[in-house]
């Protein structure tokens, strides 16, 4: 008899289940369900992941990521780059930030469909998670504010969210910002935040600076196109980031995808041609969606989501599309059983979509 048990609310946690793979397609399969680039990571990246791979494995990283820290810092405009922190996905932001600051008897808030890494987190280090409500799968700042307690201790908040495309405006995170409680740690997740570009970005980066209990993570698993290596940062106000850094792993970011990301957030060109790809297939994907009869509200993510009508022809369409060796997202695990989100592909790879749905929605 196995008398070793883990913690009740290990037990407890439901883990993260990831968009998957389609083992034994057909031909060329179409991944269009984790929201990756499908151009893949900068050249530039490429070349130093080679570069670095060429020589030198058998060493440990640099423990204070000093040269990442300062290109991020560069390229994002971010003064002092100590207060910048590195991580292996922005996963690990997410769990260490959650170690250090929410446990058994407190809470840690998100909204109705947010990323479920959120509640994952909140679960796996005891504390209790909390659901604000959405209206059109849009955060509020009164739903938000109305769920905050006094044992609220983070509010994690993807903006865009992921799995729904949908923002709020900068003047209401600030509105939100500026109402909540002090003992809350307000995490903006900016994970998408490069398709809506420079200025956005740097909006982002200021909220930051405006008060001492706000943190933004990113992430260069999306535009950056650098999922398989795992590397993520965040900025944060000093005290922090000085908390973070001594919690996390020593060695928590391979050289690989430290050298990757160095080269990667100088690539402006590569970024832009990826905004700019992006911008316009998701444009071609809502208007086609919505003309099929597919209610495709705007997104502002590297994705979209239409509406099915029922669960089951959601079901049905991620199968019909699967058989034709096409991947897209099924959410209902995010509580939206009749929508599928699909990932803005490559040309052929959205075309090849469309022209499925197509078929699809003319007979059933």
């Amino acid at each position: 008899m196995n008398t070793i048990k883990p913690l009740d609310h290990i037990s407890n946690t439901k883990p993260y289940v990831p968009g998957g793979k389609l083992h034994g397609a057909v031909g060329t399969p179409a991944m269009l369900a984790s929201n990756e680039n499908p151009f893949g990571p900068s050249p530039l990246a490429i070349a130093a992941i080679r570069n670095a791979a060429g020589g030198g494995l058998q060493v440990y990283p640099d423990p204070d990521y000093g040269a990442l820290r300062a290109a991020i810092a560069a390229a994002k405009g971010i003064a002092d780059p100590s207060r910048v922190v590195t991580s292996a996905g922005s996963d690990e932001i997410i769990h260490v930030l959650t170690q250090c600051y929410a446990g058994p008897g407190d809470e840690v808030l998100f909204t109705e469909h947010a990323f479920s890494m959120y509640e994952v987190s909140a679960r796996a280090h005891g504390a209790t998670a909390v659901k604000a409500p959405e209206t059109d799968m849009t955060a509020g700042v009164n739903a938000i504010l109305g769920a905050v307690s006094p044992r609220t201790r983070i509010l994690f908040l993807a903006n865009p969210n992921n799995p729904t495309g949908t923002m709020m405006s900068v003047e209401a995170l600030k509105a939100l910002q500026d109402a909540l409680p002090p003992h809350v740690l307000f995490v903006v997740d900016g994970a998408y935040s490069e398709y809506l570009g420079p200025d956005y970005e740097a909006e982002l980066r200021d909220l930051v600076d405006r008060r001492d209990t706000t943190v933004m993570m990113r992430t260069f698993s999306k535009i950056y196109g650098l999922a398989a290596v795992r590397l993520g940062w965040a900025y944060m106000p000093t005290a922090i980031a000085g908390t973070f850094q001594r919690i996390r792993g020593p060695f928590n970011v391979s050289t690989l995808a430290a050298e990757a990301g160095i080269a990667s957030v100088g690539d402006t060109a590569f970024l832009k041609m990826s905004r700019d790809h992006n911008t316009e297939w998701r444009a071609i994907l809502t208007e086609a969606l919505n003309a099929m009869g597919l209610a495709t509200p705007p997104s502002h993510a590297n994705f979209v989501v239409t509406e099915f009508g029922t669960a089951d022809r959601a079901a049905a369409a991620f199968q019909y599309l699967k058989d034709q060796s096409i991947l897209v997202r099924a959410i209902a695990g995010y509580g939206l059983p009749t929508k599928l989100r699909i990932t803005v592909g490559s040309a052929g790879d959205n075309t090849r979509c469309l022209d499925a749905l197509k078929a699809f929605t003319a007979t059933r």
